[in-house]
């Protein structure tokens, strides 16, 4: 057996060398810490599918950055990304919040006069609503309540209730994720 042959793309075989650890580095990586990523993704309020997604970002974003051999700890480099994704995430769905229709919003839109028969519907998604509020957990009714009814900013409420403008968004994604949901099951 001889030596490997040389690298038809002009590589000299120590560069080639290197760059198949750095992919073995990066595939090791990838089974060990995707699904860590994409939990930490689920747990914050992601959807599966958008943890997926955000998980594969990370890598794409670690890879370019050519840094995998150069790090003493990748994983920790991986985890800065993804917080800083979860945070770019939390920026653009504060958008989606605001524009997401909820059962309290919907209830504005209820007629007051015509056809009995929605009239009676529409009260029926009232209780219906009083009780999924009644559900929810104390400060997640008063963060939705104050955004919903009295239009509060997240920001205002976070001050308000001590937390960061951040959490406020994600308690209110998850919040308006449970209350669709119900209202879909129903």
């Amino acid at each position: 057996m001889g030596a490997p042959a040389m690298p038809s793309d002009g590589r000299s075989r120590s560069e080639a060398m290197q760059a198949s650890d750095d992919h073995d580095l990066i595939v090791r990586l990838y089974h060990e810490e995707n699904p860590r990523l994409v939990r930490y993704f689920h747990r914050n309020s992601v959807s599966r599918a958008e943890a997926d997604e955000l998980a594969q970002e990370t890598f794409l974003r670690f890879v370019r950055s050519g840094t995998a051999r150069m790090l003493s700890s990748p994983q920790g480099y991986l985890r800065r990304i993804a917080t800083n994704l979860l945070r770019d995430w939390a920026d653009r769905s504060s958008t989606r919040v605001d524009k997401l229709k909820s059962p309290i919003s919907d209830a504005a839109e209820i007629p007051v006069h015509g056809d009995p028969h929605r009239a009676l519907a529409a009260r029926d998604d009232l209780a219906f609503c009083d009780k999924l509020l009644l559900d929810l957990d104390p400060i997640d009714r008063e963060i939705f309540l104050l955004n919903r009814v009295d239009g509060y900013s997240f920001r205002d409420i976070g001050k308000r209730i001590g937390l960061s403008e951040w959490a406020v968004k994600r308690k209110m994604l998850k919040t308006l994720d449970h209350l669709m949901t119900r209202m879909a099951n129903r």
